[in-house]
């Protein structure tokens, strides 16, 4: 009888109970530990109705607001791990380190980029072109990750995107970060400060000035409570938050993003969100650029989000820095854009964001005189 008893119990508590809660109970417009916006209530039409796409935003509804959610994809997360589940939503654990998996690359989609980037070089013949793809933690750590998991080599990646360049300057940072201690951040698939900092002297000997020495900068720890994307794919508690580091130097520096000017290029107030990386450049934009008067000559960066923490470094030899995010921008953004303006053109990317990136090729809107 008792059996019987807790069976209609549960039975009622998973048919009425937690629907009407999920639905009259209190909303969050965004989950912070997941970094997504959630789904809104659909609005009911006929239209929607038959196309079923009414329907499906109830569906998106639910999934998003459901009572308990994350406590119960964190149970689910667990188990699966107890289970002997190596891999959580491309996530992979290895020492205390969440590491994203690089595998099934699109090399259609990288030809594709690697085209628009000659394209764009063949119609700039006399400005010199450097391209930086950034290795991740998958390649820092590949010695101790099974062999069953079937990741795909970054080093063989980058080494087939040199081979289709032309005329354009291949710069290999790997050495630099695989030599760096803390790399990359633990819970985020970003690399730190310092790593971006030992990449910048190889980008600055491979342009051909001197990078700043350590020494030139104020280090200190602006933050040590960051959870960042991969922890949000994981919602993995057993993995220590990570510190985010702030190289300060003297250096005066103006950004302007659209018709707003900073006269800085990190912000504090992002220290205080979940998204802390965007300390970095106030996160990603289009199109935006950094001045400082100090310096001489003029760079332009096309970039995903890994170049928002080297931009400073490199800031401190260039008057002006162009940057632009294929990811974020548009046509009538860049069509003024002239390359032969600058005294150099950098090609940024981590070898994932770069593998997968669908928007790149806008970059041939860019042009020369």
């Amino acid at each position: 009888m008792k059996t019987k008893l807790i069976r209609v119990i549960l039975f009622f508590t998973v048919v009425l109970i937690i629907p009407f809660f999920t639905l009259f109970g209190e909303k969050e417009k965004v989950s912070y530990n997941e970094n997504k916006v959630l789904a809104e209530f659909p609005e009911f039409s006929f239209a929607g109705y038959k196309s079923r796409s009414f329907m499906n935003g109830v569906s998106d509804f639910f999934s998003d607001h459901f009572v308990l959610r994350e406590t119960f994809i964190k149970a689910k997360n667990s188990i699966e791990k107890a289970i002997g589940k190596t891999e959580i939503n491309g996530v992979i654990e290895i020492n205390g380190n969440l590491i994203q998996t690089f595998r099934d690359v699109d090399y259609k989609l990288t030809d594709k980029n690697l085209i628009a980037l000659n394209k764009l070089k063949a119609k700039n013949t006399d400005t010199p072109f450097y391209f930086i793809p950034v290795i991740t933690a998958q390649e820092k750590m590949e010695s101790e990750i099974p062999s069953y998991l079937a990741v795909e080599s970054e080093k063989d990646y980058i080494d087939y995107c040199f081979g289709k360049l032309k005329e354009i300057n291949s710069v290999d940072v790997s050495d630099a970060i695989i030599s760096t201690e803390y790399a990359f951040y633990r819970t985020d698939h970003h690399w730190t400060t310092e790593s971006a900092f030992n990449s910048y002297c190889v980008v600055a000997d491979a342009l051909g000035f001197t990078p700043k020495s350590k020494d030139f900068f104020s280090i200190e720890t602006v933050a040590d409570d960051f959870n960042g994307t991969l922890y949000s794919k994981t919602l993995n508690e057993k993995i220590d938050p990570d510190s985010i580091e702030f190289y300060r130097s003297s250096t005066d520096f103006t950004l302007t993003v659209k018709d707003e000017t900073y006269s800085s290029l990190y912000f504090k107030d992002w220290l205080k969100e979940k998204d802390k990386y965007s300390f970095f450049l106030n996160g990603n934009h289009g199109v935006c650029r950094i001045e400082n008067k100090s310096a001489n000559g003029k760079l332009l960066v096309i970039k995903d989000s890994y170049a928002n923490c080297i931009l400073p470094f490199l800031a401190e030899h260039y008057a002006e820095i162009t940057v632009v995010d294929p990811r974020y921008c548009s046509h009538s953004q860049i069509k003024d854009i002239c390359v032969e303006d600058f005294d150099a053109v950098i090609t940024l990317f981590n070898v994932s964001g770069f593998s997968q990136e669908q928007n790149f090729s806008l970059i041939e809107f860019m042009g020369g005189k």
